[in-house]
């Protein structure tokens, strides 16, 4: 038994080690491709950052990456990203947050608040003030936060606050038929602007995943802009308004690999993740 155990905790200890040796090279490499970016004349570029849950502990990290933006960049709505001109020499970021938990109306906002940035959130319209009814992965525990209400919602809105949809009920646009397609994507449309009593141009797909048929979908519904996670700055002269990217950020990112993600270092990522994908089919 001793040995078993004894073996275990090798394999464990070797795990955390690789686990750590490839965050490590990860960041580095994104360190240089930042570097890279910083260095073109493009490098005025336009990010999207995608934030879920923020929790007590949060905030500290959280107040620290909303304080660099603040400071360094211009902070603009995610459906300003195209639109908007740059301002000196500052990178053009947009905040969104996917699943409109109420820990973000009540952690993150009070930040945003204090350092002058404005948000974009996507909300879920069949969640309202509940529990969200959708399958995690990756062990989430935003099962444990409920989805902000119409009241808070419309607070927000009322502050500045940009609300999206999120669709009905998350679920797998790719995977639906287009009758349930269709309502997913306008029910979600017609309940947001009902509570904010404007219209509401802009959609996140749920998990990230879309395709042609989503795609034009949104737009018969009225969409102007679709919102995915993959990790890709903005290039206002070729990004597809329906294929918008976001680069997944935590408060629990280190100021440094938060910058470096400001920057698009981590655009690399969504190339490794297309050269691994051919390899495995070949």
């Amino acid at each position: 038994m001793h040995s078993v155990v004894s073996c275990k905790n090798q394999n464990s200890s070797s795990n955390t080690f690789n686990f750590f040796i490839k965050e490590t090279a990860k960041t580095a490499l994104a360190a240089v491709c930042a570097l890279i970016t910083s260095l073109r004349k493009e490098k005025y570029h336009r990010v999207i950052l995608c934030y879920h849950r923020i929790t007590q502990q949060d905030i500290g990290g959280f107040e620290k990456q909303m304080n660099y933006l603040s400071s360094e960049c211009r902070v603009v709505k995610a459906s300003e990203i195209f639109t908007i001109p740059f301002d000196g020499c500052k990178p053009v970021v947009a905040i969104t947050f996917d699943d409109a938990f109420v820990s973000i109306f009540e952690k993150a906002v009070p930040v945003l608040k204090k350092c002058g940035l404005t948000a974009s959130i996507f909300v879920p319209t069949g969640s309202l003030a509940q529990l969200p009814k959708w399958e995690m992965f990756d062990n989430s525990f935003d099962e444990n936060d409920i989805v902000m209400s119409e009241k808070q919602l419309f607070e927000l809105d009322k502050h500045g606050f940009e609300l999206l949809s999120h669709t009905v009920s998350h679920c797998h646009l790719t995977q639906v038929d287009d009758a349930t397609l269709m309502t997913e994507l306008s029910g979600s449309k017609l309940a947001l602007e009902k509570i904010v009593q404007h219209k509401v141009y802009g959609i996140g797909y749920p998990y990230g995943a879309y395709d042609l048929r989503v795609c034009k979908a949104a737009q018969e519904v009225g969409y102007r802009y679709g919102f995915s996670i993959e990790p890709v700055t903005i290039d206002i002269d070729t990004s597809n308004n329906m294929q918008i990217g976001r680069i997944i950020v935590t408060p629990s990112d280190s100021l440094f690999k938060f910058k470096i993600k400001v920057m698009g270092g981590y655009e690399i990522v969504s190339t490794l993740m297309a050269v691994k994908k051919k390899l495995k089919n070949r």
